[in-house]
């Protein structure tokens, strides 16, 4: 009866916690998160010219990348990147470059300000990745 009665008083405040959004202020240009879903630990990541750095596997980065403009299409990143993966570079798979509304990306658009998660993963065949918008 008492495991019962602790779980009753403790369960909102445990909900709650798992609940919290980030306090964020306003954004006033592309702010983005990324998480790492390729199975191996990413080293020197670097995204449209901004170093990222090392992000476990399974893990997101602490702090959000600073972007000016950032296109997508068809829910992936517009981007172009280089990272360590297994001691072998890799980098941005074709179906993810782009600059919006040229022929490599007819149909895409830019971020509006605000903040994003961008979801990594591996692109096989070979020793690409790609960047897919999180919702």
């Amino acid at each position: 009866m008492k495991k019962i009665l602790l779980l009753v008083l403790f369960a909102p405040l445990i909900l709650s916690l798992g609940c919290q959004k980030e306090n964020l202020p306003p954004a006033d240009g592309i702010y983005v998160k990324f998480v790492n879903q390729t199975g191996e630990n990413i080293n020197q990541l670097i995204v449209n010219q901004v170093e990222v750095g090392d992000i476990k596997k399974g893990s997101t980065t602490g702090d959000y990348a600073q972007y000016e403009k950032l296109g997508e299409q068809y829910k992936y990143a517009l981007v172009e990147s280089v990272g360590t993966i297994g001691g072998k570079r890799h980098y941005s798979s074709q179906a993810c470059q782009g600059i919006c509304g040229t022929p490599s990306a007819p149909d895409g658009i830019w971020l509006t300000p605000g903040y994003y998660k961008i979801v990594i993963r591996l692109a096989p065949p070979g020793n690409y990745i790609e960047y897919r918008m999180q919702k």
